[in-house]
C-alpha cells in the first residue's frame, strides 16, 4: 500500500491537480478578503477554502506517510505545513499563509520544465522560482494591506492595494498610500525588503546562468532526487557512460526515464549536445556508500547500472572491487531493482551473482570474441552494430508468451510471430524454480512455450505494442 500511495502522489496527473487547486486557493483567498463578510459568494469562498485545505492536508498527509523519514519530509514540505496549519483558521489575517503554497507551485514548474531542458532557454527553471517568490510577496502586500487598513482612504478598493503592493515593492518606498497601522507598516517592510531580496535574487540568476557552463548544469538538489520516480542510477563513469545514456533516451520505452549519475568526479560529465541534458541529474560522491545511494533515490529506482570506475585511478582489481560492494549495496538497499555490471575480470562474476546481480558484462573479454569471431564470420560486426543500437534497423526485444501461445512446439511459434509481428525468436527466457531466470538460446523445435516464459526476439520495432 505504502508503494502504491507513493506512486499516486507523485504521478504526474497528482502533482497537476494540486497545481491547479494552487492557483485556486489563492483565488479563493482574494474573494474572501475582498468580498463583503455575510454575501453568499462570501460564504462559497469560505467553505471552498476550508475544502481545500482540507485537501492538502490529505496530500501532505499521504507525503509524510511515504517519505522516508519525518525529518526529511519537514525539510523540503515545512513551507507546505505552515500554510494549512489549522491553527490560523480562525485568524483572518493569517489565511494569508495560504499564498506559501505558492512556492509548491514554482518547485513542481521548475522540475517540469527541467524535463524539456532541450527546447528551453538556460535559466528558466531558475528565473520561474523566481517569478513566484515575487507573486507570493506581491499577493501577501495587497491581500495583508486591504485586511488591516479597512477605513484607510488610501485603500479603499482592493485595486488600491494592487497598485500599492506592486509600485513599494518595485520602488522600495510606499507608493500610493502610508499605512497607519503597526501591522500594516510591518507589511510595508515585508513588501520593500522582499522587493529587494527578490530583485536581487533576479539578478543573481542571471549571473549564475553566465556562468553555468564553468559551474555545471546537472548537480542535483535534494529536492529535484526526493521526486524521481522508477529512474536508471548509473555508478562510476567511463567513456562507454554517453553511448548508454544515448542509447537510453533513443529507445521509446526509456526516452523520458531521469537518469542519475554517481561519481567521484571533480566536475560534470561531459556529454554530448544529442544527449537531453534536462534529464540527467549529477551526484558527487563514492557510488559505495550507503548515504550517497539513498540520497539517489536507490530505493524508488527502476534500475542501476554499475560501470567499471575510471573517474579516480586505481587498479583493475580495486574497480572490480568497488564494483562488487556497491552490488551489494544496491540489491541490499532496493532487493527488486534490476542491476547490470560491468566487469574488467571474468572471476569476479560469482560475487555478482550471489548478490543478484541480473546481467554482468566482461567488456574486454566481449571485444576480443567479437574480433576474434568476424575474422571467422564476415558481417558479423555490421549485424551486431545495427542489433545494438536503437537508432536504427532491426534491434532485441522482450515479449511475454501470450495465452493462445502456451502449450505450442518452438516449431509451431516461429512461422506465427513472424507472420503476425514479423520478429524471429532467438531465445526464451525461463522460470528455474526459485532461481534466476535462464536464458535458452536457439530452443528445439520440439520445446514447448510455457506461461511464465518471455520471448527474446529481433525485429524491426516493439512487437509488445501489436495485437
Amino acid at each position: 500500500m505504502k508503494k502504491q500511495l507513493d506512486t499516486f502522489i507523485n504521478h504526474t496527473a497528482t502533482e497537476i491537480t494540486v497545481g491547479v487547486l494552487i492557483v485556486f486557493s489563492v483565488a479563493v483567498t482574494v474573494m474572501e478578503v475582498t468580498i463583503a463578510s455575510g454575501t453568499g459568494l462570501h460564504r462559497f469562498a469560505d467553505i471552498a477554502g476550508n475544502v481545500v485545505t482540507g485537501i492538502f492536508v490529505v496530500e501532505l498527509s499521504i507525503r509524510w506517510y511515504v517519505a522516508r523519514s519525518t525529518v526529511s519530509f519537514f525539510r523540503h514540505y515545512w513551507v507546505d505545513a505552515f500554510a494549512i496549519m489549522p491553527v490560523v483558521r480562525p485568524l483572518r489575517m493569517l489565511r494569508v499563509l495560504r499564498l506559501l503554497r505558492l512556492v509548491r507551485l514554482g518547485i513542481l514548474l521548475s522540475r517540469r520544465t527541467r524535463k524539456v531542458a532541450a527546447i528551453l532557454h538556460e535559466g528558466l527553471a531558475e528565473n520561474l522560482i523566481v517569478i513566484v517568490v515575487l507573486c507570493v510577496v506581491f499577493l501577501i502586500g495587497a491581500i495583508g494591506i486591504t485586511i488591516v487598513e479597512r477605513g484607510n482612504d488610501a485603500f479603499r478598493t482592493f485595486g488600491d492595494a494592487v497598485w500599492w503592493s506592486l509600485f513599494t515593492m518595485m520602488a522600495g518606498e510606499p507608493i500610493g498610500g502610508e499605512p497607519v497601522t503597526l501591522v500594516g507598516r510591518i507589511i510595508t517592510t515585508v513588501v520593500m525588503l522582499g522587493g529587494f531580496t527578490v530583485f536581487a535574487m533576479f539578478t543573481g540568476v542571471v549571473s549564475a546562468v553566465m556562468v553555468s557552463q564553468l559551474r555545471g548544469r546537472m548537480e542535483a538538489k535534494d529536492m529535484e532526487l526526493e521526486e524521481l520516480r522508477g529512474h536508471y542510477i548509473i555508478c562510476g563513469w567511463n567513456r562507454s557512460g554517453p553511448v548508454m545514456i544515448r542509447e537510453l533516451q533513443a529507445a521509446r520505452a526509456t526516452r523520458a526515464t531521469p537518469i542519475v549519475i554517481i561519481a567521484e568526479m571533480e566536475g560534470e560529465p561531459d556529454l554530448p549536445d544529442n544527449i537531453n541534458t534536462g534529464l540527467i541529474f549529477f551526484v558527487r560522491g563514492d557510488y559505495t556508500s550507503t548515504e550517497t545511494l539513498l540520497r539517489a533515490g536507490v530505493d524508488r529506482a527502476a534500475a542501476a547500472l554499475l560501470l567499471t570506475d575510471k573517474a579516480v585511478p586505481r587498479s583493475d582489481q580495486d574497480r572490480d572491487a568497488r564494483t562488487i560492494l556497491a552490488a551489494l549495496t544496491i540489491e541490499k538497499l532496493s532487493p527488486g531493482i534490476f542491476t547490470s555490471a560491468q566487469l574488467l575480470r571474468r572471476e569476479n562474476e560469482p560475487h555478482l551473482r550471489m548478490a543478484g546481480v541480473e546481467d554482468v558484462v566482461i567488456a574486454d573479454e566481449y571485444m576480443g570474441n567479437l574480433i576474434a569471431h568476424s575474422s571467422r564470420t564476415y558481417g558479423l560486426v555490421t549485424v551486431l552494430d545495427e542489433l545494438l543500437r536503437t537508432a536504427h534497423g532491426n534491434e532485441f526485444y522482450k515479449i511475454p508468451v501470450r495465452s493462445e501461445w502456451v502449450g505450442m512446439t518452438v516449431l509451431e511459434l516461429l512461422p506465427i510471430i513472424k507472420k503476425t509481428r514479423n520478429a524471429t525468436l532467438i531465445s526464451i527466457e525461463t522460470a528455474a524454480g526459485d532461481g534466476p531466470r535462464q536464458i535458452v538460446t536457439n530452443p528445439s523445435p520440439e520445446y514447448l512455450v510455457r506461461e511464465d516464459e518471455q520471448l527474446i526476439v529481433i525485429a524491426g520495432q516493439d512487437p509488445s505494442a501489436e495485437g
